[in-house]
């Protein structure tokens, strides 16, 4: 709110939408760490798991235990499991598919992080010449001003460009730290996949041949 004040009222309306996009931001980052917060698995041990309830129970064990985790790993193993009398190839496929969507899931929104993060600061830059542009046109209907006089209105102008950069910063931050992790959880989902075929290939009696191949 100090801020806002600091500038000139004619162009407080560039520091009032940085301040719209930065509630955006951070409900989109809040938004982003419970989703991947309650998605949270070890893909080794879940394979364990589902490999010692296959053995166990069978294919309706597996199914219901999938049941009760929200995890990536526990979408695959439910596609690779419902469509287990099918050939293999159509398995990965099907496996394939739902790594895609699972991806696209976890980029959700991160659009919309990275834009806010470009188009922050160009904000504030706005508000910056446009404040420039009133200072020095003040200054010159007046007839005078020293230094003194432009360095304040230099100053306010710069205020919208620190506001922009403020908001910027972390949220770029945000975008690379969830696109990293969208990159990391689909590596080892794809290892995944290949440990489940695996498993499935063998339970067959056929001989497994790596998808990658």
């Amino acid at each position: 709110m100090k801020l806002l004040q600091m500038v000139d009222p004619r162009f407080s309306w560039v520091m009032t939408v940085i301040l719209g996009v930065s509630v955006i931001a951070i409900a989109l980052i809040v938004e982003r760490f419970i989703y991947f917060g309650k998605r949270r698995a070890k893909a080794a041990k879940f394979f364990e798991k589902v490999k010692e309830t296959f053995a166990t129970g069978g294919i309706p064990e597996v199914l219901a235990l999938v049941k009760n985790y929200d995890v990536p790993f526990a979408h695959i193993v439910r596609v690779a499991f419902e469509n287990y009398t099918l050939p293999d190839e159509m398995i990965v496929e099907l496996m394939e598919s739902e790594i895609l969507e699972q991806r696209t899931r976890m980029e959700r929104f991160l659009g919309g992080l990275n834009t806010i993060g470009n188009v922050a600061p160009l904000l504030g830059l706005l508000g910056t010449v446009l404040g420039l542009i009133n200072a020095f046109a003040n200054i010159a209907k007046s007839g005078s001003g020293g230094p003194a006089v432009v360095a304040k209105g230099v100053q306010e102008a710069l205020y919208t460009t620190a506001f922009g950069l403020m908001v910027a910063v972390p949220t770029i931050f945000a975008y690379n730290y969830f696109a990293k992790k969208a990159t990391d959880l689909t590596d080892e989902m794809e290892s995944f996949m290949r440990q489940l075929l695996k498993l499935i290939s063998m339970s067959k009696g056929g001989s497994y041949e790596n998808p990658q191949a």
